[in-house]
């Protein structure tokens, strides 16, 4: 019975240890993701915005949004044409979000990050959502949505 007991108490204290490294690991490695994925939004956002072109927005796309983008490409036409009725970008910023890391048996690990940001247009005012996901240290867009009460109408 000892024996059982001392085995089981192992185990247990092996399972301990990989949590807390795992916990350890995220609390090391969290803030360094949270402010690059943060720069990267605050970098890269207002470009798609200023100039309200698809382009800027496909050549930051990961290759799931790519994707999707290539099943219906008159769509983001479309999307794009609806954007640009607010006009010129003024200014942009109040960036909010952080990043997570994930594992998955079919991917490994996945880090992504959500950010919601505010911007003011020529003709009113916008609240974008984006997600990125990093790979190869790399972020790059996975989803992409602005909305703006202009639309409303």
């Amino acid at each position: 019975m000892k024996k059982f007991l001392s085995i089981i108490g192992g185990v247990f204290l092996v399972f301990v240890i990989v949590i807390a490294g795992i916990i350890g690991y995220a609390a090391y490695q969290g803030p360094e993701l949270d402010a690059s994925s943060k720069a990267y939004v605050e970098a890269n956002i207002p470009a798609i915005l200023s100039t309200w072109s698809k382009d800027e927005l496909l050549k930051r796309s990961s290759p799931q949004l790519l994707k999707v983008v290539n099943e219906n490409p008159g769509q983001v036409d479309q999307l794009f044409q609806k954007l640009s009725k607010l006009g010129a970008m003024r200014g942009f910023g109040g960036v909010k979000g952080d990043s997570r890391v994930s594992y998955t048996p079919q991917e490994g690990k996945l880090t992504t990050a959500s950010y919601v940001a505010t911007a003011k247009f020529e003709n009113g005012e916008g609240r974008i959502s984006v997600r990125l996901i990093q790979s190869s240290n790399q972020w790059q867009l996975l989803y992409f949505h602005v909305d703006s009460p202009l639309f409303l109408n």
